[in-house]
């Protein structure tokens, strides 16, 4: 009777583990492809710019850089999207990202040069220094900030390019390995002791 109720309870929880596995796996991140156009004042294609999307939650920026054409587009994932220039002032607000169904947001403008939200809105994008797989943000300090501040080009004429960094040594292990017959000092056995009897 017991081993009949330990069975039952163990395929219901075999149950329950293998329904939520299923939904995890079925659980997906979806991402909606937004596009737009981007000319200037005169109706000449704005190319080769980079605007970014920046979330007005988290902060977080996808860059949607230009063509010839003046056309953009980046994936982004729900949320609510500023879309901004290089400098930061903002082209286009409050963009709903829903679901992942692609959009476009029609034809944006740029700003008139002595436009006033210009310098309440500034910020920049720099380029990246060291290309690693951390987040871009991660520790910034020194030349980066530098470069938010007075801006890149600035940043070299008074520093000079970006240097590379030195090499990553290789790590050492964590725990040292066992000592081999090579390594371990050679102790001479002592000579055998005999007693008078």
């Amino acid at each position: 009777m017991r081993a009949t109720s330990a069975i039952k309870s163990l395929l219901f929880g075999f149950l329950v583990v293998a329904m939520l596995a299923g939904t995890a796996v079925a659980m997906q991140f979806s991402s909606a492809r937004v596009s737009g156009d981007f000319v200037y004042v005169g109706g000449a294609p704005a190319d080769n710019r980079q605007l970014h999307f920046q979330n007005r939650a988290s902060g977080d920026m996808f860059v949607a850089p230009t063509d010839a054409k003046g056309e953009f587009s980046a994936y982004l994932p729900p949320g609510l999207y500023d879309l901004r220039a290089e400098r930061g002032v903002v082209l286009k607000s409050r963009v709903l990202v829903v679901g992942n169904d692609d959009f476009s947001i029609g034809t944006v403008v740029e700003p008139a040069p002595l436009d006033v939200r210009k310098p309440f809105e500034r910020q920049s994008v720099v380029p990246p220094i060291v290309q690693s797989a951390a987040p871009g943000t991660a520790n910034m300090a020194g030349r980066p900030m530098e470069s938010f501040s007075k801006g890149h080009t600035l940043v070299q004429l008074l520093y000079g390019p970006a240097k590379a960094l030195p090499p990553i040594p290789e790590p050492q292990p964590a725990i040292p390995a066992a000592p081999t017959a090579e390594s371990s000092p050679v102790v001479p056995e002592p000579p055998p002791v005999h007693l008078n009897q």
